[in-house]
């Protein structure tokens, strides 16, 4: 801040007297007074000087004169001049530290203040706040544009002149809110980000919970189901009466390699990788449904309510002697095929298979079944039953490659349960429908203690073969896939592999040779 003296140094033990300039070009800077009689002279721009006497023009415009007395001064105002200090038009005065002049209404403005002897007028960050708030309380103008006006002048006053010490300390305190603010708002961006991350994470969840209730069949479906059977509309029905209807040849081989094909029920769910703990829903609602939020069912590793379970349906059809089912890895191990996979790996959650049985057409009870081999690069699996099965006959595979034009017989449960209730009458349905605590599990074993688990078989052309893959045209969908693929003596040339949509377009299976690898690294039946 810039300091003038008007006249020569004041005595050591006498206050300091001091203009400040609070407007014009000399605004910020200080004043000493030392001499006896000063004059406020205004300038041709305007502006205002402060003279002692002995210099004063005889022809300036001299609005008042300050007068020594004692350690401060009077003010006398000059004829046909208005000075105001303080706020209050005035003609003589006694300055006390602190007064505000202002010379003519809206002119410059000056303040009087007193410093102890022997110390720098400097002023301190709070003299810098009161100049800015007299300057603003006593200048024209509406609130707003007081307001304003005060704002940039206190930041102009306390950055550019105050003492050394206090701009530095403001200049590290702003660096220091810089540094706090970009690290809140890099806090702001990571949580952002987190709360996408979980929001997508439940979004996965409850998509795939949502399809776990779409594959349940409730007792709505079992209604529509008894009126299409009514009507008699059950198109899986009517394709299963024109394939068998062809030729006898045909209606044999479906006939004896259907003995050999399961139908495999499985369920899944996750578990915590430290603790085991399973993933449960957080309640069940007054409906019987789990509860929900915004993203879709509530699931918690705390508390004690039910288990969160995936439950899927495949095919699988007996290769060995002992007992051994070969099927898709992806009928396996479902959770590989499932898009949130990736969102419970994140959670640190594991999957754990809760249930995976099977059963065969014309036995009334499901056996258990567990994975002993999967392959890395073809989607094959090994399963093994755990009873004996060696009544039943294993299917063989074919020593020859198919062919583009070949027949095949695709046999299989798409659709899973729905397909096998399309195949029963309404006396069965509404068996169904009479019973309590009806699930995905126990319509299965009404299914197969009625004799009703069969698959459904239909016939297509080979498209194109590779060494990695079998293109026909057979129709199959979801809960086909793992099915056997056969030529037209009942022989296996392919594990289907398809998870289309409906049935329609060509469908995928993997040669029957990409699974002997597979079961010769295994140890003897």
């Amino acid at each position: 801040m810039a300091d003038s003296s008007t006249t020569d140094p004041s005595t050591e033990n006498e206050p300091v007297p001091v203009i400040v300039y609070l407007s014009g070009r000399h605004r910020g800077t200080t004043a000493h007074l030392t001499a006896q009689t000063i004059y406020l002279e205004i300038n041709a721009d305007g502006g205002l000087a402060i003279t002692p006497a002995v210099d004063a023009h005889p022809d300036a415009d001299n609005p008042a004169r300050l007068h020594r007395s004692g350690d401060s001064y009077e003010l006398d105002v000059q004829p046909d001049h208005n000075v105001w200090v303080n706020g209050e038009s005035t003609q003589q005065h006694t300055l006390v530290s602190g007064d505000l002049m202002e010379i003519g209404r809206n002119g410059p403005m000056l303040r009087f203040r007193l410093y102890p002897a022997k110390t720098a007028p400097r002023r301190t960050a709070a003299d810098a706040f009161s100049d800015c708030v007299d300057c603003a309380r006593y200048s024209d103008g509406s609130l707003v544009r007081r307001g304003g006006r005060f704002i940039a002048s206190a930041a102009s006053e306390l950055l550019l002149r105050t003492t050394f010490w206090f701009r530095t300390i403001v200049i590290v305190v702003l660096v220091g809110l810089l540094a706090s603010t970009l690290l809140l708002s890099q806090r702001s961006r990571d949580l952002e980000q987190r709360i996408q991350q979980e929001t997508l994470r439940m979004q996965s969840i409850s998509e795939l919970l949502e399809q776990t209730g779409r594959d349940a069949i409730s007792e709505r479906d079992l209604v529509a189901l008894r009126g299409e059977l009514e009507q008699n509309l059950s198109t899986t029905v009517q394709r299963v009466e024109a394939l068998e209807a062809r030729s006898d040849a045909t209606r044999s081989v479906i006939a004896r390699a259907s003995q050999s094909v399961v139908f495999l029920q499985g369920g899944y769910g996750y578990d915590e990788q430290q603790t085991g703990r399973p993933l449960r829903y957080l309640g069940i609602g007054p409906d019987g449904r789990p509860l929900r939020t915004a993203a879709g069912p509530a699931v918690t590793l705390d508390g004690d309510g039910p288990v969160v379970e995936m439950q899927y349906t495949g095919t699988g059809f007996l290769a060995t002697e002992s007992g051994r089912l070969l099927t898709n890895r992806h009928v396996a191990m479902p959770w590989e095929n499932n898009p949130a996979h990736e969102q419970f790996t994140e959670m640190n959650l594991t999957p754990v298979i809760h249930r995976f049985i099977g059963y065969l057409p014309g036995v009334e009870t499901a056996f258990g079944v567990h994975l002993i081999a999967a392959s890395d690069d073809a989607d094959l699996a090994i399963l093994q039953c755990d009873t004996a099965v060696q009544a039943i006959p294993h299917l063989v595979p074919s020593a020859h490659p198919a062919e583009p034009g070949d027949e095949v017989i695709v046999l299989g449960y798409p659709t899973g349960i729905r397909a096998m209730l399309a195949r029963t009458d309404t006396k069965f349905i509404d068996t169904l429908r009479d019973e309590e605590d009806l699930d995905f599990w126990t319509i299965v074993e009404r299914l197969a203690n009625t004799g009703r688990i069969s698959p459904i078989a239909t016939r297509g052309i080979v498209g194109q073969t590779t060494a990695e893959a079998v293109v026909y045209d057979a129709e199959t969908t979801r809960g086909g896939s793992g099915g056997p693929v056969l030529n037209m003596i009942g022989e296996v040339i392919a594990i289907n592999a398809a998870i289309l949509p409906e049935f329609g377009g060509s469908n995928l299976g993997v040669p029957i040779a990409r699974s002997v690898p597979l079961l010769t690294q295994l140890p003897p039946d």
